[in-house]
């Protein structure tokens, strides 16, 4: 359950990657947060960064974002090797979820572009695996998008209802990043070590509440109530944070 921003602490503990299995969402922790998804910037250094952690983390290195894994490959082409999209529904190497390209994805499109017509507040965000309505330039409609969201989830089983920040999404149930973490451990090279994972969302809490669960590192970025033991700020202070773990890799 998410406790008290007031209970977290700050200077999280550093994290020996040797034996560590590191997860990483990217929009808000890799790289900041945009007015459009497809307007965010990936910082020059990011690409070498991600290299050096997935060399010293033995490829125990992951990235667990919402996006779909082609769109993510096309800020982050080659590192990390591993990549879970869609919330989980998508893994790097993985067979297709069943979702995609069926009749109900094409119906929830075509339903949440009849919402975002209504105003030109909202942003449509199609996903191979769902579709999400931002609302960040018109947060005075987020009450009535979640009833009127609410209502087609409710007559189609195969989509879940997600908040996000200043946005809701359309996804598949049972598909989490907590989840994804979890099947993640009990591979190679990620299983035996102790997992760490950085997120900033209300859809990475049940990640990071795994994470903490199973001993590891869990470290919430940015301001809000959370379940993690400690935060960070920024992107940026990620990136240092990072760098330090990796300047202290043997």
């Amino acid at each position: 359950m998410p406790g008290s921003a007031a209970t977290l602490i700050d200077r999280p503990p550093a994290a020996e990657l040797s034996g560590a299995a590191l997860f990483l969402d990217f929009d808000g922790v890799l790289v900041d947060l945009a007015p459009r998804p497809d307007a965010i910037t990936v910082p020059a250094p990011l690409p070498a960064l991600m290299a050096r952690l997935e060399a010293a983390t033995g490829g125990a290195t992951a990235i667990v974002t919402g996006r779909g894994l082609a769109d993510l490959r096309r800020y982050l082409p080659d590192v990390p090797k591993m990549a879970v999209g869609s919330h989980g529904a998508e893994r790097a190497g993985g067979p297709a979820h069943p979702l995609a390209g069926s009749a109900d994805l094409r119906a929830a499109e075509r339903f949440v572009a009849a919402l975002a017509e209504r105003d030109r507040g909202l942003l449509v965000e199609e996903k191979p695996l769902g579709v999400s309505l931002h609302y960040r330039a018109a947060p005075h409609l987020a009450a009535e998008l979640e009833v009127e969201l609410a209502r087609f989830t409710a007559a189609r089983p195969a989509f879940e209802l997600h908040p996000a920040k200043g946005a809701f999404e359309l996804r598949p149930p049972g598909i989490g990043k907590d989840h994804a973490i979890e099947a993640l451990m009990g591979d190679a090279p990620f299983a035996g070590r102790m997992p760490v994972y950085l997120g900033d969302d209300t859809t990475d809490e049940p990640a990071l509440a795994w994470v903490a669960r199973a001993g590891g590192i869990a470290i919430k970025v940015g301001p809000g109530e959370s379940c993690a033991p400690y935060r960070v700020a920024a992107p940026k202070d990620v990136h240092a944070l990072l760098a330090g773990w990796a300047e202290a890799a043997p």
